[in-house]
């Protein structure tokens, strides 16, 4: 058969006629050879664009891909860690500590103590010290005076032990004054710490006395020997008399003040 015949162009077909081959009609409108195959026609031959090979669309991919994940270790390792960023980030306004208003809490009252004594007051309670004191040493001269009398050993005796108690209470006296406020007074303090040092002297001297009666046991009336302890004795009064004297020079005018008795250091 022609492939000018009418109808279109004719191919020859192998499988045609129960596998006996024939010329058949062509349907895709192409005049090549029949035992060549056929193309695909250009699915739009009007669009006039390039079509992209398959192996160049897959290296573009895979370009993109290894670009992002370096990307992605970069931002991995340049990540501050969680503590870091914590530190960095600071304390939030919700951890601040809350600042306390003022006046929000009363403070208790505080319990107040005695109430500080006049001057007038302090000074009467000094002089009442000195009173004492005055008493303690016309006991202290009666015992030194039995021992150098020394009108037997029981009298002696006495006096030592009359001599320790004597130092007893001008201990007692330096407690007491300790214990006094003086601060009210135009020079209490200085009056009140040479008064305290005369009186320490006076309880040596006492204690001195008493070991020298301690020595004149078996003693003969008139006949006493002056040891160690008598002397120690004397220079304690001497010490006592010049702290003595220092302190009447404070209180003497206090005493004026607030009328009070003048004294001197015989009487202390």
């Amino acid at each position: 058969m022609s492939e000018n015949s009418s109808g279109g162009p004719m191919r020859w077909d192998e499988h045609a006629r129960g596998g006996a081959g024939g010329w058949v009609r062509a349907s895709d409108g192409r005049t090549g050879p029949p035992d060549e195959p056929a193309s695909d026609p250009d699915p739009d031959p009007d669009s006039g664009r390039r079509t992209v090979p398959k192996k160049y669309v897959l290296l573009a991919v895979g370009g993109g891909l290894a670009v992002a994940a370096v990307v992605l270790v970069v931002a991995h390792a340049v990540r501050p860690s969680a503590p870091e960023a914590a530190h960095s980030a600071g304390p939030s306004s919700s951890s601040s500590p809350s600042v306390a208003l003022s006046g929000s809490t009363e403070t208790a009252p505080q319990p107040s103590g005695p109430p500080t004594a006049s001057a007038e007051e302090q000074a009467t309670a000094v002089d009442e010290l000195l009173e004492r004191s005055e008493s303690d040493r016309q006991q202290v001269i009666d015992a030194v005076n039995a021992v150098e009398a020394c009108a037997s050993d029981g009298t002696v005796a006495a006096a030592g032990q009359a001599l320790n108690e004597a130092a007893v209470r001008r201990e007692g006296l330096i407690t007491d004054l300790a214990a006094l406020d003086v601060g009210e007074l135009a020079s209490g303090s200085l009056a009140a710490g040479s008064l305290r040092t005369g009186w320490q002297h006076s309880a040596d001297a006492d204690r001195a006395f008493a070991d020298w009666a301690d020595d004149a046991q078996g003693c003969s009336p008139g006949a006493v020997p002056r040891t160690s302890s008598y002397r120690r004795g004397v220079r304690s009064s001497e010490l006592a008399t010049g702290a003595k004297e220092e302190f009447l020079a404070h209180w003497t005018p206090i005493a004026a003040s607030y009328g009070l008795p003048e004294r001197d250091t015989a009487e202390l």
